[in-house]
């Protein structure tokens, strides 16, 4: 009897069930339709999907709400841009009107304290009795960003339409049209209308520009001012969620001078960033990325990074995040050839990064309202978020109100860090405990037996 009750309770120890799912409540303040929530590291971390699609969300009644998850970088931009000015040198020009303006020749001599323009054209001789138009050379500098449109001031030629034309050169001797515009600077006792914008055909990095009256007895205008207008676009460093994963094995392939060092995620996190911190310091190699899901599988080839850590005047210089496609896999390899630098006798270590989705669910029904996963359900009622919300538009979601997630419980109340590998297949219970029966059965069944055979030989 006694050897049967040990067997019973490894059989129960086996089918104790592992940290494979968690729940997490969701505050929900307020009577609104719909909320946002962040997806938290700890989410992804019980997941058992590269897509999250075994995430439920119930109310208090235990029935299902609609859901949809949006994509980081739908909700949150990437980039942001900035209008910015430059005022530019101007040199004013008087020349006889030129019947072709890439024949004009411009040649600056700066001298202390001035500057001489010479103009030299083949026409000049023959259009000396023509009249004057005004032309000015424009000096945006060696090196800016494209330039989109001029904002000038002038003097004269007020009330009356004014048309001009924009060249755009590099070295003085070659020009190219730009752009045309017209100018317009009027008032009368209540309002006044003014167009003092040059747009051009295209950005332009050109450092010489030249904007010329086209009608004839412009000499009247007179330009004072021109700022060049700029656009500058910044990315905005995303927020990312960072896990390290843990090193299982450094195996070296001396014959190819290959040093392997394997880690594992023990999670099903979305791996859009690598970020590999060397151990040494004055270390500039090349690391081979490669992935597999299972161990008798092949290693899958990612990508080949430069990876650095350097100390230069007191300061630290790392390498950037290595970019990849979105990838869930629970091996990595990062290897590292000795021919290319190599890596010491010290391991990196290796975190995986990726951008948070955020869930918008429909708060239908009572408090509080708890998300799940971890587990297998029959319905997911996971929609697009067109069909979620009628009439969607993004800054309907952005001004969602927000509600936070907080972890409630785990299968065995432990943290992320503690958390079993998500990539371990769960546990069959129904055929283990139709085995265990069987088993415990068979023990019944020969402790019977037994029983019998020795009240025979008693007899």
């Amino acid at each position: 009897m006694k050897n049967n009750k040990l067997m019973i309770t490894c059989l129960l120890v086996m089918l104790t069930p592992s940290a494979m799912a968690a729940s997490f409540k969701l505050e929900a303040n307020g009577n609104e339709p719909f909320y946002q929530s962040n997806i938290s590291k700890e989410v992804y971390q019980y997941t058992h999907s590269s897509t999250l699609q075994d995430l439920t969300i119930q109310n208090a009644s235990g029935e299902q709400v609609p859901y949809a998850l949006i994509p980081y970088e739908d909700l949150h931009p990437q980039t942001t841009t900035q209008q910015d000015s430059k005022p530019l040198i101007i040199y004013p020009i008087k020349e006889s009107a030129l019947d072709n303006p890439n024949e004009l020749r411009i040649h600056l001599q700066k001298s202390t304290g001035s500057t001489s323009i010479d103009i030299v054209s083949s026409d000049d001789i023959a259009n000396a009795s023509k009249n004057t138009n005004s032309i000015y050379l424009l000096d945006a500098g060696k090196k800016h960003m494209p330039l989109e449109t001029i904002s000038v001031d002038w003097q004269g030629v007020d009330g009356k339409l004014l048309t001009l034309e924009v060249l755009t050169s590099e070295d003085l001797q070659t020009w190219s049209h730009a752009g045309n515009a017209v100018l317009l600077k009027t008032s009368n006792a209540n309002s006044s209308i003014l167009q003092n914008t040059i747009s051009l055909d295209s950005p332009s990095e050109a450092r010489y520009l030249q904007i010329r009256a086209t009608e004839p007895n412009s000499a009247s205008f007179k330009l004072t001012k021109a700022s060049a207008e700029y656009s500058k676009v910044q990315s905005i460093a995303p927020k990312l969620v960072l896990q390290t994963i843990q090193l299982i094995e450094r195996s070296e392939d001396t014959k190819n001078g290959l040093v392997n060092i394997d880690f594992e995620s023990a999670g099903h996190f979305p791996a859009s960033y690598l970020q590999i911190k060397l151990p040494q310091n004055n270390t500039i190699t090349n690391a081979t990325i490669q992935v597999r899901n299972n161990t008798n599988e092949p290693w899958e080839y990612l990508t080949t990074a430069s990876v650095y850590r350097l100390m230069q005047q007191g300061k630290a210089f790392t390498s950037p995040d290595v970019v990849l496609s979105p990838t869930v896999a629970r091996y990595w390899r990062l290897q590292f050839n000795q021919s290319s630098g190599g890596i010491g006798s010290e391991n990196p270590t290796l975190s995986l990064g990726w951008l948070p989705s955020t869930v918008v669910w429909n708060a239908r029904g009572q408090a509080p309202f708890t998300l799940h996963v971890g587990e297998k359900p029959s319905i997911v009622n996971n929609l697009s978020i067109t069909s979620l919300i009628p009439d969607y538009k993004i800054e309907k979601v952005q001004a969602l109100a927000n509600s936070s997630l907080t972890m409630e419980v785990s299968a065995n109340n432990e943290t992320t860090e503690q958390a079993a590998n998500t990539w371990t297949a769960p546990i069959d219970y129904k055929r283990w405990l139709l085995w265990g029966g069987l088993f415990l059965g068979v023990l019944l069944l020969a402790g019977m037996a037994f029983s019998l055979l020795k009240t025979d030989t008693k007899e």
